[in-house]
């Protein structure tokens, strides 16, 4: 049996639906709004407040973060609610849940790579 049919079969069970829907859902939902208020206060307001002093807008690298940081968030979302639409309804969003979860991890792996890259070049002096 090949991996992706394991792992199809495994987003089809009830459990793993309700459980996904559940847990990615409000860390999502949560990360998203920390997200765009910081975002909110750092690229629009602080600029805004501080027009008359000398405003630097956050380094290029915190800003490709956070945009990542956004779409993994929002994608997260779209996972509980197709999670969520299959669990509560005999209808089937299989390939659209097993692309979204995909690119949910993929964005996670890009997350995580990206952080470690930040944190090595902030601790080189750059």
């Amino acid at each position: 049996m090949s991996l992706i049919a394991r792992f199809q079969r495994t987003f089809e069970r009830r459990w793993v639906l309700v459980l996904s829907a559940t847990l990615i859902g409000p860390i999502s939902g949560v990360l998203l709004w920390i997200t765009l208020q910081n975002a909110y206060w750092d690229y629009w307001l602080a600029p805004k407040l501080k027009a008359h002093d000398y405003y630097i807008y956050p380094e290029l690298r915190y800003t490709f973060f956070n945009i990542v940081l956004l779409l993994w968030c929002l994608d997260g979302l779209v996972v509980s609610g197709l999670s969520a639409w299959s669990a509560m309804t005999s209808r089937s969003t299989a390939r659209w849940r097993y692309r979204s979860v995909a690119v949910y991890f993929a964005l996670f792996v890009v997350l995580i790579l990206g952080g470690s890259l930040m944190i090595y070049v902030r601790s080189r002096g750059f």
